[in-house]
């Protein structure tokens, strides 16, 4: 295969905006958006290498793995090597043991499904975790497994029908990221089937250039790189990725490779000496830039490290890419080896790392050496943080077959809605995103309600089109039993409601960053909350109950303060008590002029930081925003009378007691 500088120029463009992103650079706020530039690379390249070989009769299955594990174990293992002691340093027992088990899985190319596994709202920060980049090398390994078996097949059937094989998987699979992105967001993100399409397009890509050759066009590849440049900087947390939105960076990505050359003006810039030398080391730059960053923010725990920390950081992990691509990548790609060896070392260091995070995982060592250096008093916190860290808040048992939480919208739950308001009467509604789910579990706690209807969503963010609450299913659940619900109370977290000054940082970080960031009202995002209040107001009553203060005390702060001087210790940040009230003054104006109902959460909660956070006996949240089950019934107790009022008055003469 003929060597082309400009995909590794692209390849800069793809892993300086991951690290940027990573590093909260808040200009690259699609940055993330690298790691799909990367698969369509990986793509075109695999399939050239292998179907260059393929028509000439000589591809091998065994010398096509020597290569990969050349290529990709020698650095991978030096970056897990040397994470693990700062991580046994740096982490809480419950952070160490998924650590430990993303070793295991990294090793065997799975850490994406484990990822998957453990996302979700509760999940702990993906910032904190290691290993979390080494999703998208597990998602490209899988794929080099089925890929050559794939095209081997294919091929004997001729190239038009392998194209339309190929590209019939590739609109499938694109379709399925679209569908997911709002449905299953986590496994959209983390799978290889709806990522699948995007390692295809630089197969398609390849394939093409093969049969068909190469010509260089200044127009559409300078719109190739315009296409991602665009994406990085316009795309952020709030767009729904994979989806739709990731054609722009891949058929950004397949315009350079089918079109860019030297003779165009984005091949030039991209074959230049530093986007090729940064493009040459890049996947060391990826591996080494994940860990730095995720320890950093261990060492810090409540804030995030100052900005000129990150880009040092960043910097460093450019200069330890060079290293180990020029003394690791290197030698392990070059040496002479026979391939037997080379497979036989590759199944030895997979199942040694394996054995070693599998071992700290069970061993306990790690929680023994962190509780010991604990005071004794606060010994039994930690349990309870613990504890926290590994419960499903969304694994609710319900213990009254008229107080249930819904979680499908089928005939089943429709026949237990008409017989609770056949023998109660019009139930009383909670919905909205993980904190509704605090809500409805406190007034299970602490209430009479004799029919408690729970429709909280895990992703239910109306202010981002197409999240699961603005959907068909509530709506239409709501319609269906319009009768049979008296009031419907809507909650939601504040943060999503709030902003930094730039207006680019909208998520738990507001409140763990520091003081300096000086949170906003994000009024587009409230803007388009009402919208969906309306619209479920003209099927039942809604009313809104305002977001409570979310604390955002680390556990390490916590554990750091001896728990029975806590109350004259911890104090909010500065501000933050602040912009809640003036979050809450918008939402009552504009729930009173769009005749949504409103109460406000900040009175009626009380919440007192040094009172309601924890104590030596209960620790009553969970994380930094959601109640434990201690915390529910300490603070269902004071939210009941408020959310209950908003009940319509039972008229004497109707009885549902048949």
């Amino acid at each position: 295969m003929k060597y082309r500088p400009e995909i590794d120029g692209l390849r800069s463009v793809a892993v300086l905006p991951v690290i940027l992103f990573h590093a909260g650079v808040g200009i690259f706020s699609g940055g993330y958006v690298g790691v799909d530039v990367f698969f369509v690379i990986s793509g075109y390249l695999i399939t050239t290498i292998i179907l260059g070989q393929i028509v000439e009769g000589r591809f091998s299955l065994l010398d096509f793995y020597n290569r990969r594990s050349r290529r990709i174990l020698p650095a991978l293992f030096l970056v897990i090597a040397c994470t693990i002691p700062p991580a046994f340093l740096l982490m809480l027992p419950s952070q160490f043991q998924d650590f430990s088990q993303s070793v295991a899985a990294v090793s065997i190319f799975s850490s994406n499904i484990l990822f998957w596994l453990e996302s979700g709202y509760f999940s702990a920060a993906a910032e904190l975790k290691p290993l979390l980049h080494t999703w998208s090398l597990a998602v490209e390994e899988q794929y080099y497994v089925l890929f050559p078996l794939l095209l081997l097949g294919l091929w004997r059937l001729g190239a038009r029908t392998a194209l339309l094989i190929l590209g019939a998987i590739f609109a499938a699979s694109l379709v399925a990221s679209q569908v997911l992105a709002t449905r299953a967001p986590g496994a959209n993100f983390y799978l290889l089937p709806s990522r699948a399409w995007e390692l295809l397009a630089g197969s398609l890509c390849a394939i093409w250039i093969i049969r068909s050759g190469r010509s260089g066009n200044a127009l559409l590849s300078t719109l190739g790189l315009a296409l991602i440049l665009a994406s990085i900087f316009v795309y952020d947390s709030d767009t729904p990725f994979p989806s739709i939105y990731a054609l722009a960076p891949v058929g950004g990505t397949a315009l350079i490779i089918l079109f860019a050359d030297a003779g165009t003006p984005a091949g030039r810039l991209l074959s230049m000496r530093a986007p090729v030398f940064i493009g040459l080391i890049s996947y060391s730059a990826y591996l080494w830039h994940q860990p730095l960053f995720a320890l950093a923010r261990l060492a810090h725990h409540d804030q995030e490290p100052p900005l000129a920390l990150m880009m040092g950081l960043a910097v460093a992990s450019l200069g330890l890419a060079f290293l180990s691509w020029k003394y690791v990548e290197q030698p392990a790609r070059h040496h002479p080896w026979p391939v037997r060896r080379v497979l036989g070392a590759t199944v030895v260091g997979s199942v040694l790392f394996v054995s070693v995070g599998l071992g700290l995982n069970y061993s306990g060592a790690q929680q023994a050496w962190f509780t010991a250096s604990l005071a004794p008093q606060n010994r039994p916190l930690l349990n309870r943080i613990t504890q926290m860290a590994r419960m499903d808040h969304f694994a609710t048992e319900n213990s009254d077959p008229c107080r249930f939480f819904v979680t499908d919208y089928d005939a089943s739950t429709d026949a237990q809605v008409e017989q609770c308001f056949v023998q109660h009467g019009p139930a009383l509604a909670i919905m909205g995103d993980s904190h509704a789910l605090d809500v409805w579990k406190a007034m299970e706690a602490a209430s009479d309600a004799p029919f408690l209807l729970g429709l909280p969503q895990q992703e239910c963010r109306p202010h981002i089109a197409g999240t699961d609450c603005a959907g068909a299913g509530l709506p239409r659940f709501l319609e269906r039993h319009a009768s049979r619900i008296g009031s419907a109370v809507y909650v939601q977290a504040g943060f999503w409601l709030l902003t930094d000054a730039d207006g680019e940082r909208r998520d738990r970080r507001l409140f763990t960053d520091g003081s300096d960031l000086d949170p906003r009202l994000f009024d587009a995002a409230i803007d388009r909350v009402f919208p969906v209040l309306e619209t479920w107001n003209a099927i039942v009553p809604v009313t809104w109950f305002g977001p409570m203060i979310e604390p955002h005390v680390s556990a390490e702060t916590m554990l750091s303060v001896d728990c029975d001087r806590a109350p004259d210790l911890l104090e909010l940040r500065p501000a933050h008590q602040e912009i809640f009230e003036r979050l809450e003054d918008r939402l009552a104006a504009q729930a009173a002029d769009t005749g949504i109902g409103y109460i406000r959460a900040l009175p009626v909660l009380n919440f007192d930081i040094g009172r309601d956070l924890y104590d030596c006996d209960a620790l009553y949240w969970s994380d930094g925003d959601h109640w434990s089950p201690e915390g529910e019934a300490r603070f269902g107790a004071r939210i009941v009378p408020a959310i209950q009022a908003t009940m319509p008055p039972v008229r004497k003469e109707a009885s549902h007691d048949r």
